[in-house]
């Protein structure tokens, strides 16, 4: 039963996903067509620098959050009224650091103000998001999408309106403040039935959550020093106009990174159940579902950017971006990494080996700062995506090697060899047929992936019925 409530909230999050995809899309395209390269790089450097603290503020604690709740006989609203408490209370302690901060930069105004503007609408953002936990714990994350795309229908509803205003960074970035606010308050109103979101202040379980998340707090610092410390030293040492041309790549990987990180919130429970009754069988089996299935998904992604990539941006970005695409086919491919990195470093966290996974991000995040360092000045783009697939690789094996080492997990490669070779042949049928439409030819690398799958027997119609009846239960 555990499994097809995982399997039904992870259909019900993937529709949300989509949803959120498009809309996604909708906003790069509103941006980078209203703003031009040099203001879409002003606007990503802003809301870069405001994730640098967001991470600082988040503490751990939505990790936490969902381990602490997810144990036997906890006090689930204790647990998320002095939670949530914390976070909001860390929240605009940071958030009111990060503008004056960013006046020791030598960056522009208009990125100091978008700092300044975007740092309430990044406290707002830490309240909404933390309580997804909830709906994670208790299976119910149709909620927490329903939530999530109304946020982003508000906020491209604004990004809309601010364009044909021709209103600048700014505003545009300012139009998460209202979106934000508006995902708090469903977040907090869907969750009654749940649990009563009540900030509490009981500084006992106060110190009990700290001590608890350090670990993951330092962990997803350094983590976020490779993942966005490439865009801070190209915004330091190059030009606007680069940094946007690569945040448009980047917006796309941003995209694609919620899904295994969704999906291992959702699986998280259920790995801590099976890791804290000594079923090690069944966790390791979970585990191994899970890379077959991530392997499934990231191959042709992967594989058909090399065919499509450029292509893709033009249509998503506009006239002006195609640098951006060739940004995008050597970059996609940390995707791979990503992915892994969210399946090992979610499975750390159950398996309670953070501390351990510590030194670990602190060694990916030194070498790949000193990358940054070394490289960007003079190689600009490709020395931040260089860096970036070592630094994603990296992060991958080291976690993998964590998790092999306590759980005694071995993979098989069989399923990846398959996923592989059906990506194979799609690529060669996009290069061979004509251009048509952008999303004539996504829709046939997505059929053709398909049936390839079937023809190698990777997955089986009685296996994909059974992924839909459980998703109906």
């Amino acid at each position: 039963m555990q499994d097809r409530s995982v399997s039904k909230n992870f259909l019900v999050q993937l529709l949300g996903r989509v949803g959120a995809v498009f809309i996604g899309m909708l906003s790069i395209a509103i941006l980078t067509r209203s703003l031009g390269a040099e203001g879409f790089g002003e606007y990503t450097t802003a809301i870069t620098f405001l994730q640098l603290f967001g991470v600082i503020v988040d503490f751990g604690l939505t990790l936490t959050l969902i381990v602490m709740i997810s144990e036997a006989q906890a006090n689930v609203e204790k647990i998320v009224g002095n939670v949530f408490a914390l976070r909001m209370v860390s929240g605009a302690i940071m958030f009111t650091i990060a503008p004056l901060s960013i006046l020791a930069l030598p960056w522009s105004s208009t990125i100091q103000q978008g700092v300044l503007v975007g740092a309430l609408a990044y406290v707002l953002m830490g309240g909404a998001s933390l309580l997804v936990g909830v709906f994670q714990r208790f299976q119910s994350m149709w909620r927490t999408a329903l939530a999530e795309m109304i946020n982003r229908a508000v906020f491209l509803g604004l990004l809309f309106a601010f364009a044909y205003l021709h209103l600048g960074v700014v505003w545009m970035i300012s139009a998460s403040i209202l979106a934000n606010l508006v995902w708090l308050i469903l977040m907090i109103r869907f969750a009654k039935p749940f649990v009563s979101i009540k900030p509490q202040f009981d500084f006992a379980v106060w110190k009990e959550i700290l001590s608890r998340s350090w670990p993951i707090a330092i962990s997803i610092f350094f983590n976020l020093l490779y993942l966005k410390g490439d865009i801070l030293f190209l915004a330091y040492f190059r030009d606007q106009t680069e940094v946007g041309l690569y945040g448009v790549a980047y917006r796309i990987l941003d995209v694609l990174t919620a899904l295994p990180v969704m999906f291992m919130g959702l699986l998280l429970p259920l790995a801590v159940f099976h890791w804290t009754n000594q079923d090690k069988p069944k966790f390791r089996a979970q585990v191994a579902k899970t890379f077959d299935f991530f392997m499934m998904a990231i191959l042709p992604i992967v594989v058909g950017t090399q065919a499509i990539g450029i292509e893709l941006i033009e249509f998503v970005a506009g006239p002006g971006y195609e640098d951006s695409g060739r940004i995008l086919q050597l970059l996609i491919i940390a995707v791979i990494g990503v992915f892994l990195g969210a399946l090992f470093g979610h499975l750390v966290v159950a398996i309670n080996k953070q501390k351990q996974m510590t030194w670990g991000y602190v060694a990916v995040a030194i070498i790949s700062v000193i990358g940054y360092y070394l490289f960007i000045p003079t190689y600009g783009i490709w020395g931040a995506v260089s860096m970036t697939l070592v630094s994603e690789g990296l992060i991958a094996l080291i976690t993998y090697l964590v998790v092999h080492k306590e759980a005694n997990l071995h993979l098989s490669p069989t399923v990846t060899l398959k996923a592989g070779l059906s990506s194979a042949v799609m690529y060669l049928v996009l290069i061979v047929l004509p251009p048509f439409h952008t999303l004539v030819d996504l829709g046939i690398a997505v059929i053709v992936y398909a049936l390839m799958l079937f023809a190698t027997k990777t997955i089986s119609l009685s296996e994909l019925k059974r992924l839909v009846s459980s998703s109906a239960v």
